[in-house]
């Protein structure tokens, strides 16, 4: 039996080989029966599962083309005038927005990046897959050190093999990275701080979290979520931390972490929240959908990459592939994980452990999930995957600790019963990775996650010292960052096509099913037709599945 380590015991006794803490991190008494034997290392819980979260990542990270949000971060890094917020300093301009809500952080970050390495599909997705993998590791940190190994050793598994979490991370387009990171650091940071206090914790902790709010805005969601929780669930420890130099420490380094957005903000009379914070209940059945198949691991499919490629599908390529094809084919249809049912149970067993140490914990992190969803599934342009995804890791810690919790109630079927059902469902998890790996290997990445956009580069290199002008939506970041800056690149705007004809150019549109914006195409080209121009398509780019995705043409003048 193992006891919750590093925490500040301020009442302690044992008797019959338990050991019972009172931990000022959860303020209330924890008891937790583990099944590891006192003294042995618990450390490759979390380095298995990191191992295992970095292996699927790896397998996965070739396949999707680069798409455009994924690569929003990088357009200040080419081009000045692609950041949404400047701020002058002598003659230069240093970006600090990629847009009102979005700082330019990730852009700091990979513009040093940029410096050693080629920018590629590697270069761009491993560093996110990285703190994928960080995420992981501070959680088990925290977990461990407020619920014990066994609720961390849960929580850690599920989130290593959580297929929508895998993704979002490995391809970044939300973004979400740097906001999981950022969150679970400074929570560790503080919590740490609670247990053994010293104040640099304490600013750390809030430095991170300001870092985060730069970052993305959205952080807020959790931060309200957390604070609401904390005044419900623990209003008297709060209180008793309250004091005017703490307050003082957490606001100073706050603002310090955020002190770009600040700057924005002042400039721009608040553009953060009076631009994006429109409050609608408009599609909320969409968005409960949306927290459904997040759960399930299976929201991703026709977005991301097509289910059902038809007579375009391939068939694996490498040996590897096709085994993960055989367990595809041969281990029973699991589009989706057991996490939405796994999610159902752990609510029973937190009403079952009501008077448990375990339950105000539970508390706590159900009015955070709580919060953070009715936040965005009220906030206009919200509610998505990617904006879903920003509750994790708090929904399998709740997991972790509500099976921990209960195996104490069962003596002696509970543990094992516990690690039955972890076992099952990191399997199934698994599984449902394995199955978009499979989807990617056969049928390809769908909409502006297409693989022609590499054909489609090597394409435009023969017009590298032409104008090049975008019709469509979803390639503009990718050519930018492959090339680095070096293509003269324009979006040729429907509405007004007379600068397009005033200078020689190349023009590159989506073929008429592959249109991210249905009906660009037609605008275009009802106005040039107007002028007396008609397309003359030069080269059409497929994918890897032989499906046309990109058209490569010039306008030339109509014969009389």
């Amino acid at each position: 039996m193992d006891e919750p380590v590093e925490n500040l015991q301020i009442g302690r006794s044992e008797h019959a080989g338990y050991t019972l803490n009172f931990d000022l991190t959860v303020c209330d008494l924890t008891m937790f029966q583990l099944p590891w034997r006192k003294g042995k290392s618990t450390w490759p819980i979390p380095i298995l599962s990191v191992l295992v979260f970095l292996l699927t990542g790896l397998a996965l990270l070739p396949y999707p083309g680069l798409q455009n949000d994924e690569l929003f971060f990088s357009g200040p890094i080419y081009s000045i005038d692609a950041a949404y917020y400047t701020l002058a300093i002598g003659g230069a301009k240093i970006p600090l927005m990629v847009m009102s809500y979005t700082g330019a952080l990730k852009t700091w970050l990979y513009a040093g990046l940029f410096q050693l390495v080629a920018p590629d599909e590697w270069s761009v997705r491993l560093p996110m897959l990285l703190l994928g993998a960080l995420t992981i590791w501070l959680t088990w940190c925290w977990v461990r050190r407020i619920a014990g190994v066994r609720a961390a050793a849960i929580a850690t598994v599920l989130l290593a093999t959580d297929t929508t979490f895998l993704l979002t991370n490995n391809f970044d387009w939300g973004p979400v990275a740097l906001q999981h990171v950022l969150l679970m650091g400074g929570l560790l940071a503080v919590q740490k701080w609670l247990a053994e206090p010293q104040k640099w914790m304490l600013a750390l902790g809030f430095f991170l979290w300001g870092l985060g709010m730069w970052d993305k805005a959205l952080l807020i969601w959790p931060l309200i979520g957390l604070a609401v929780a904390a005044v419900c669930v623990f209003p008297r420890d709060l209180l008793a931390r309250l004091r005017p130099v703490t307050i003082t420490i957490a606001a100073a380094s706050f603002l310090i972490g955020a002190a770009p957005l600040v700057v924005f903000n002042i400039s721009q009379h608040g553009a953060t929240a009076t631009r994006n914070t429109k409050f609608t209940a408009d599609g909320l059945s969409a968005k409960v959908a949306a927290l459904r198949h997040t759960i399930q691991g299976d929201a991703l499919y026709g977005y991301m990459v097509y289910e059902d490629g038809g007579a375009d599908a391939r068939a694996p390529r490498t040996r590897l592939k096709r085994i993960a094809a055989w367990i595809d084919d041969h281990t029973g249809s699991h589009r989706a994980n057991w996490m939405l049912p796994a999610s159902i149970l752990a609510l029973l067993c937190f009403a079952g452990l009501w008077g448990s140490p375990a339950w105000r914990t539970l508390l706590f992190l159900l009015i955070v999930m709580v919060l953070e969803w009715v936040q965005m599934a009220f906030t206009q342009g919200t509610g998505a995957p990617h904006h879903v995804i920003l509750i994790w890791p708090f929904p399998l810690v709740f997991i972790g600790i509500a099976y921990s919790g209960m195996a104490d109630r069962i003596p002696r079927f509970g543990i094992p019963a516990v690690a039955l059902i972890v076992a099952l469902l990191a399997l199934v998890n698994l599984r449902t990775t394995n199955r978009y790996v499979v989807k990617f290997a056969e049928n390809g990445g769908a909409g502006g996650w297409t693989d022609a956009i590499e054909p489609l580069a090597d394409s435009v290199q023969k017009y590298s010292g032409h104008w090049i002008g975008l019709l469509d939506w979803g390639y503009l970041n990718q050519l930018r960052m492959l090339y680095e800056g070096d293509l003269q690149l324009f979006i040729a705007d429907p509405a007004d096509v007379k600068p397009v004809l005033s200078i020689d150019c190349v023009l590159i549109q989506h073929t008429e099913d592959k249109q991210i914006f249905p009906g660009v195409n037609d605008r275009f080209r009802q106005a040039v037709e107007a002028l007396g121009y008609t397309e003359k398509v030069e080269r059409v780019v497929h994918d890897r599945n032989g499906r046309p995705v990109y058209e490569i043409f010039r306008l030339q003048k109509t014969a009389p």
